[in-house]
C-alpha cells in the first residue's frame, strides 16, 4: 500500500532580517523540533521514497534537520 505523508516545515524566525518570506529560516526552536521528529521517524521506520517540496529556506532547513 502507498502512503501520502504531509509534513509542515519547522517553526521559523520571524526576526530574521531577511528581504523575502521565502528566504526565512528556522529558528533554534525550528532545528531542535525538526532533529526530534526525525529521529521519532527513523524509530518508527519511516522513510521516504519521493519528497515534493518547496525551495523556500524553511522548507529545505527543515528536512535537512529531519534527515540528520
Amino acid at each position: 500500500m502507498k502512503t501520502l505523508t504531509l509534513l509542515r516545515h519547522a517553526k521559523s524566525g520571524w526576526d530574521a532580517p531577511v528581504a523575502r518570506d521565502f528566504d526565512r529560516p528556522l529558528n533554534a526552536r525550528g532545528r531542535k523540533a525538526a532533529r526530534a521528529m526525525g529521529r521519532e521517524m527513523r524509530r518508527l521506520g519511516l522513510g521516504f521514497d519521493l519528497i515534493l517540496a518547496s525551495k523556500a529556506a524553511r522548507v529545505t532547513e527543515t528536512l535537512t534537520e529531519l534527515t540528520q
